[in-house]
């Protein structure tokens, strides 16, 4: 009897050798799923800048199609709002500048192109910043239709 006991208690439990290989599969998969989550908050990073940066973009686009006092002095200004910081240090750089497109005779300042960038840094990037290019166009009414 004692035989069949020595025989059943080696078949109990693991080894110390196994245990380390489970203890590397479970570490591998750990790491994976931090690499995952790494690089999605990453890439959630990224699109929340991007929306920033289109949303200063689209802002000034519209300021543009509205001849209120406010936004005819921002673009009076020296074509550039400075630096503009979020709530999580980045700082946005918005740039514009307006070109007239001139047809045969007409008045150059009837259709008139408005080119917007906002540059922001992004380590993520080769040359280390983003930047995001706006370009939209605005026809006035000739002084002849009499509006």
């Amino acid at each position: 009897m004692s035989f069949h006991h020595l025989e059943t208690r080696s078949q109990f439990g693991f080894t110390v050798l196994e245990a380390l290989f489970a203890s590397a599969v479970l570490a591998l998969g750990l790491f994976g799923s931090f690499q995952l989550s790494l690089a999605s908050m990453s890439a959630n990073q990224s699109q929340r800048n991007l929306d920033l940066a289109n949303g200063l973009a689209q802002d000034l686009a519209e300021c543009w199609q509205v001849p209120s006092a406010f936004c005819t002095a921002q673009f009076q200004n020296l074509q550039n709002t400075g630096a503009l910081s979020t709530e999580a240090g980045i700082q946005f750089e918005r740039r514009w500048n307006t070109t007239s497109i001139s047809t045969q005779g007409s008045d150059p300042n009837l259709l008139q192109n408005l080119n917007i960038s906002v540059k922001w840094p992004s380590p993520d990037k080769p040359n280390g910043s983003t930047e995001l290019r706006w370009q939209i166009r605005r026809a006035s009414t000739p002084l002849w239709v009499g509006l």
